[in-house]
């Protein structure tokens, strides 16, 4: 899941004013921030299939600090506990980390049975309803979640561009639930599809603040 994280930020934003929305925004995708870097550092590891660009089909063979449901909940709350610190805001250091789960919960609903819940063991239960073996209805669902959720607690004076911006992304990102391509150009590279995924997350962050 890809702009359907975003939309959790906007209602954490609308229901805690005092919660900037840039820290809403970097805190649902914080696993999908913290997960490209810890696969180029080669500590978590995921394969590509180079004949499908589609999302089911890549193998997320580990990754219990980014994506696990407790380990990376409590990852995030050390970086929220910074966050809260640097910026006077004791809310963040309880915000953020239920920001962060809030990624696991979503991502549950599209992932095949990958998403380790404790993330201190290889035995370690992994779930997933697996959403995206149905790419169509995928897509659609995912961008119906963010249209509605945008409409209804995003900030007004920004509403048309938030939307606009989330259509935009989601279309960029519809091959791989379409598989419109025979191939997959991100399993070129070692780094090419970690590198994407944390410039695809930090540009919409980015985005979305400014406007």
């Amino acid at each position: 899941m890809f702009i359907g994280h975003f939309a959790i930020a906007y209602i954490f934003h609308y229901l805690f004013p005092s919660l900037p929305l840039w820290v809403a925004l970097v805190g649902v995708s914080f696993p999908d921030l913290l997960w490209p870097i810890l696969v180029i550092l080669g500590i978590e590891k995921a394969t590509m299939d180079p004949k499908s660009p589609l999302q089911k089909n890549i193998k997320f063979n580990h990754y219990p600090y980014s994506h696990s449901l407790v380990l990376s909940t409590a990852i995030a709350f050390v970086f929220g506990a910074i966050i809260s610190i640097l910026l006077n805001n004791t809310a963040i250091l309880f915000l953020f980390p239920l920001l962060s789960a809030s990624h696991w919960f979503l991502d549950a609903i599209v992932h095949r049975k990958d998403l380790p819940v404790l993330g201190f063991s290889k035995k370690d239960i992994k779930v997933g309803l697996g959403l995206w073996n149905h790419g169509k209805a995928a897509f659609v669902l995912e961008y119906i979640f963010y249209i509605i959720l945008t409409i209804v607690f995003a900030p007004s004076s920004s509403l048309v561009l938030l939307l606009a911006l989330g259509t935009l992304f989601h279309i960029a990102n519809m091959n791989s639930f379409l598989g419109l391509t025979k191939t997959n150009s991100f399993a070129k590279g070692k780094y090419t599809y970690p590198i994407i995924t944390l410039l695809g997350f930090g540009l919409f962050i980015i985005l979305a603040t400014l406007l």
